[in-house]
C-alpha cells in the first residue's frame, strides 16, 4: 500500500502536503503511510482512492487493476471528450510531457486551494 500511494502521488507530481490537503490528512500522516510506519484508517484510504480515481483494492495492493468497470467507462467517456488534447500530448517528447504535467498539477493545486478558501 505504501508504494502504491507514493507511486500515484509522484506520477501526478504532488507533494505529500498537497495530497494531505486534498484528502483531509496531514503531511506527517502521508509520510508515515508511504514509509510503512502506519496503516491509514479506512476513511483515509477511501479518500485517497477517490482522489486518484482508483479502487481501494488497488491502493491496498489486492489488485493490479486500477479501475473498476464503472471507473473505466468514465475514463473512456473522458478520453472521447478530450481525444484531440490527448493526441497532441502523445505527440510531445518526454521533456515536454513532463513540463505539461508539472503545469497541469500546479494549476490543479491552485484551483483546489482557491476552492478551499471560498
Amino acid at each position: 500500500m505504501n508504494t502504491r500511494i507514493r507511486e500515484l502521488r509522484e506520477q501526478q507530481g504532488l507533494r505529500q502536503d498537497t495530497l494531505a490537503n486534498f484528502v483531509g490528512s496531514s503531511q506527517q500522516t502521508i509520510s508515515r503511510i508511504e514509509n510503512g510506519k502506519c496503516v491509514p484508517p479506512v476513511d483515509l484510504i477511501v479518500n485517497i482512492a477517490d482522489y486518484f480515481k482508483v479502487t481501494v483494492d488497488y491502493i491496498l495492493c489486492l489488485s493490479d487493476a486500477k479501475r473498476n468497470m464503472e471507473g473505466q467507462l468514465q475514463i473512456n467517456k473522458e478520453l472521447d471528450e478530450f481525444y484531440d488534447l490527448v493526441s497532441t500530448y502523445k505527440d510531445l517528447n518526454n521533456e515536454n510531457r513532463e513540463t505539461i504535467t508539472i503545469l497541469l498539477n500546479r494549476l490543479r493545486e491552485v484551483q483546489k486551494e482557491e476552492e478551499l478558501n471560498c
